[in-house]
């Protein structure tokens, strides 16, 4: 089964990346095991928000992924039970998360994780741009280990994986956030 997540995975970002040529890192941004009951999915005109940022701490600067692109993973718990993409057409994480919700998933997920191809900019937004990602065939391996890892969970690996230059957000939550240290 673990074998079979790995393939899907890989072909998936085989897509997404020619490794035959021009070698990319995929991978700018990512969240691990965020909440649903957490998310801001929004009412009536007003839209949801998928905030995150890239500490715990108070005074951390929130960054909305709703725009997101890449895959992402659905968990009942920690139990993995579904995986997906977003990005075509009009798709993105936000709107395929929140399409989840309503659908024949709806009752049995309450985490995901997310793995985006989109970095943060200088000013706190999210990239439009994708294709001036660059990497080596060394960094595009340590990061489809590292997200087999990360979405899996394997119970006999002992390393976490490499992230390469990949930057971990924290789901945003204001009422959790930890004083700053000095």
């Amino acid at each position: 089964m673990a074998i079979h997540r790995f393939c899907l995975l890989r072909h998936t970002l085989e897509r997404a990346v020619d490794i035959r040529g021009d070698v990319s890192m995929i991978i700018q941004t990512y969240g691990l095991h965020w909440r649903n009951e957490k998310v801001f999915w929004g009412r009536p005109n007003v839209p949801g928000t998928l905030l995150g940022a890239a500490s715990r701490k108070k005074g951390a600067v929130p960054i909305d992924f709703r725009e997101q692109r890449g895959i992402y993973a659905l968990y009942a718990d920690y139990e993995l039970v579904y995986i997906g993409q977003t990005g075509s057409g009009t798709d993105r994480l936000f709107k395929r998360l929140k399409f989840h919700n309503n659908d024949h998933l709806s009752e049995r997920w309450n985490r995901f994780s997310w793995f985006g191809t989109q970095r943060v900019t200088k000013q706190g937004l999210l990239s439009a741009d994708t294709s001036k990602l660059s990497g080596d065939v060394a960094s595009v391996l340590n990061t489809l280990e590292a997200i087999s890892i990360a979405i899996s969970e394997p119970r006999l690996n002992l390393q976490r994986g490499k992230w390469s230059s990949s930057t971990q957000y924290f789901q945003y939550c204001p009422d959790e956030l930890t004083e700053e240290e000095e």
